[in-house]
């Protein structure tokens, strides 16, 4: 299963990688599914995860923090509860195993300051653009639903085969668990009905309407108390850039976030950012001066926000957008005045301002939102953009603390679904990369590259006459009402095993 998402991709994996884990959970008590499935999650997070230690100021006892109570009890609640309810639902386990399993998902990614919706199973599945055309319907819940689904099934052979060699005469589908058609053909039906829909849905007519937006990619990264000859030197960057993709007429140029070496009212840092913008003579998106992230924040510091600004080629300020969610631990303390967290945790002492409200920018008549790094991984905030009529969508990061890992994959594969949610063209833009464009089909259409085709740590520019559009998905307009159902039957399925279980204990006294 590690293997099946970035940047390994080898997605194909994952429509079988999860069969042997569920076959050994029906072989044991439900203690030993709980530990069977503490195990899987364990080394599952250490795989994929493997590349949080590497990046700078996160240390070990932190990773662990992560990995054990963030990330592997979910999949021990899902051994635990997988081999309670398997015994009373028979042939349902086929929708009753993936239902947990998008239930604990959703629970994962939505969990107050433990949110962690990264690397959940789907992602893998982000360059099969037929399969997860799905997820304007269902979320990317959906696409991770078809794949437990999938590999249910692939679990169970080893026990329909078993059963045929030991009673050839009753496999005709009479005897009780044999019955190959109960466990086939739900399968064959969602499989069959999401191919069908993506294939149509990726033969819809383009948008005719567009605008024309540049993205910078300048490859330098900011740090707290820049010297004012660095600040200069970082801006001039961005300059010489920013003057390439003007002669090309662009209505919007995007720098990534933390692009400023400094905050925005800084004199200097205010100055240079509105001559650029005249000169450019058109609409300039610049990311506010956070602090980066994993950097505490220093005592004496006032609290401020993590920004974006949209700045007029007069050089004049538009508009700003203040991060709404912020990152725990690294930009607010949980549980602040409740808990005092270990200096092992988190060194924060202050927590950043969240902004309140889902900002739209407008260029040219067209509105656009523009979530920052953390907050592109939660469909549900993202989502609001667009239900508030965002024409299209820009994802602003800064990764480069990353370094040359598997993460800016990773994070790149949770903007393909957020494009698909909602059926709306994203601007990518990174400090250091990925930086891209993404259709709104999910096609990851054009990248930054240098001349020997990397996309990581690498300077360079892109402008493409964006799609817009204004209709809205059914995901966009109702959110995760798929993930509630799932969560709904699971807990359905929950209850008719304690059901079960009390009656026959009830019996046995009797």
């Amino acid at each position: 299963m590690t293997f099946s998402l970035p940047d390994f991709d080898y997605g194909i994996l994952a429509w079988f990688g999860l069969a042997p884990f569920l076959f050994v959970l029906r072989q044991g008590s439900v203690i030993a599914g709980a530990v069977f499935g503490f195990i899987f999650g364990y080394f599952y997070g250490l795989g994929t995860f493997y590349w949080l230690p590497l990046t700078e100021d996160v240390s070990f006892p932190q990773f662990l923090f992560l990995i054990l109570p963030a990330f592997s009890l979910y999949y021990l609640s899902f051994g635990l509860l997988y081999r309670l309810i398997r015994p009373t639902t028979g042939p349902w386990i086929i929708v009753g195993a993936p239902a947990l399993w998008v239930a604990l998902e959703y629970a994962r990614s939505n969990l107050f300051f433990l949110s962690m919706p990264w690397n959940l199973i789907a992602h893998s599945q982000y360059r099969y653009l037929p399969v997860i055309q799905i997820a304007d319907i269902t979320g990317v819940y959906g696409i991770s639903f078809l794949i437990v689904m999938a590999n249910q099934f692939w679990s169970q052979m080893p026990d329909l085969f078993a059963r045929r060699r030991l009673a050839p005469a009753a496999f005709n589908g009479r005897a009780k668990g044999t019955n190959w058609t109960a466990r086939f053909l739900p399968l064959v039906l969602v499989m069959g009905f999401t191919l069908f829909y993506g294939r149509h849905k990726l033969a819809a007519p383009d948008s005719s309407e567009h605008l024309r937006v540049a993205l910078v990619q300048a490859n330098v990264l900011a740090r707290d108390n820049m010297p004012i000859a660095e600040q200069k030197e970082h801006l001039m960057a961005y300059q010489r850039l920013t003057r390439e993709v003007a002669s090309e007429k662009p209505a919007l140029i995007v720098w990534p976030a933390a692009s400023l070496p400094a905050q925005f009212r800084f004199r200097v840092v205010r100055r240079a950012v509105r001559e650029i913008a005249r000169e450019a003579g058109t609409y300039l998106l610049v990311g506010g001066a956070g602090v980066e992230k994993f950097k505490p924040k220093k005592d004496g510091q006032v609290s401020y926000s993590n920004s974006e600004f949209l700045i007029a080629g007069t050089g004049r300020l538009k508009k700003r957008y203040n991060k709404i969610r912020l990152v725990p631990f690294n930009e607010y303390l949980p549980l602040k005045g409740k808990l005092t967290w270990p200096r092992w945790i988190t060194t924060l002492k202050k927590s950043f301002v969240p902004g309140k409200a889902y900002t739209l920018f407008e260029v040219s008549g067209v509105r656009f939102g523009t979530p920052i790094c953390w907050e592109n991984m939660f469909p549900d905030l993202f989502r609001r953009f667009v239900r508030d009529g965002a024409q299209f969508m820009v994802s602003v990061t800064n990764e480069g603390f990353f370094g040359r890992t598997a993460a800016p994959y990773q994070t790149l594969a949770m903007n393909v679904f957020r494009a698909v949610e909602n059926h709306v063209a994203i601007v990518r833009v990174a400090t250091t990369g990925v930086s891209c464009n993404i259709n709104p089909s999910g096609k990851i259409v054009e990248r930054v590259r240098d001349s020997d085709g990397n996309d990581l740590f690498v300077s360079g520019t892109l402008v493409r006459d964006v799609p817009l559009f204004k209709a809205k998905t059914f995901y966009t307009m109702h959110g995760d009402i798929f993930a509630f159902a799932a969560t709904g039957a699971s807990s359905l399925f929950f209850l008719i095993s304690l059901y079960s279980r009390w009656r026959l204990r009830f019996r046995l006294r009797a």
